[in-house]
């Protein structure tokens, strides 16, 4: 699909293509789960539409995150969820995982955080720009640290 995307012209940067692909996936398990033996679908369901979301179109410009502490300042040796972590992830962040979990909830974040801090490492999440390492190293720590809250 994303090198029919790419034959038909549409749009190459990262978070269209993240938005895009969500899409597919999302079609993809709708398909698999409605021709499983037995399935029975609803008749006459409409029809879903794609479109942006509520992070917007690429142009929209990105929200930096909040700090509840002040730019520059050390993050302590075992960060902490609410005052270091969730701050990382910005309100268009949420909204283009809320498909999946949300980044707000310390459980959800805490069960996925191994495939976050992959994806976090290699510059793939968030979908709009990779993080500078001192934020991945932050969110690292907070993963190994031993209490997660």
């Amino acid at each position: 699909m994303g090198e029919a995307a790419d034959e038909a012209g549409l749009p190459a940067d990262p978070e269209f293509r993240s938005a895009f692909v969500s899409y597919l996936e999302w079609g993809s398990r709708i398909a698999l789960a409605n021709s499983q033996p037995g399935a029975q679908p609803p008749l006459r369901m409409p029809v879903p539409h794609w479109d942006w979301g509520t992070a917007g179109p690429p142009s929209a410009p990105a929200q930096e995150p909040t700090a509840e502490r002040p730019p520059g300042a050390a993050v302590p040796d075992s960060p902490s969820f609410q005052r270091d972590i969730r701050p990382l992830f910005t309100d268009r962040d949420r909204a283009a995982m809320a498909w999946a979990f949300d980044l707000g909830d310390v459980a959800a974040v805490r069960e996925h955080a191994e495939a976050i801090l992959d994806q976090l490492a290699v510059g793939r999440m968030p979908c709009y720009g990779a993080w500078p390492a001192e934020r991945v190293a932050v969110f690292r720590r907070w993963m190994e640290s031993d209490k997660l809250d």
